[in-house]
């Protein structure tokens, strides 16, 4: 049998691997889960994140000036253009 003290161990243990799994976990805010198919005019966007290598898909998230977040896929031709188009504009400014 196991005593007292090992099991309240485990259990705090168990307890801090799973918050710590919790924090480090890509939601849908950090992936892209489906693609916007249309492209979107590059004035609309503001900028532009490419999604973290953790997640299932890899894709752009492109913020519109009105903090719209539309996730689209990377190896679209018109996705980037618009990555192109957007970063000459902030190096332009």
């Amino acid at each position: 049998m196991i005593s007292r003290p090992v099991l309240i161990l485990l259990l705090v243990f168990g307890c801090l691997q799973y918050y710590a799994m919790g924090n480090t976990a890509k939601g849908p805010e950090d992936c892209c889960f489906k693609f916007f198919l249309k492209p979107i005019p590059v004035r609309a966007i503001q900028k532009y994140e490419n999604t973290s290598n953790d997640c299932p898909k890899s894709g752009v998230i492109f913020t519109t000036q009105n903090s719209s977040r539309i996730c689209a896929d990377p190896g679209f031709k018109w996705v980037q253009r618009a990555i192109d188009l957007v970063d000459q504009r902030m190096y332009d400014n």
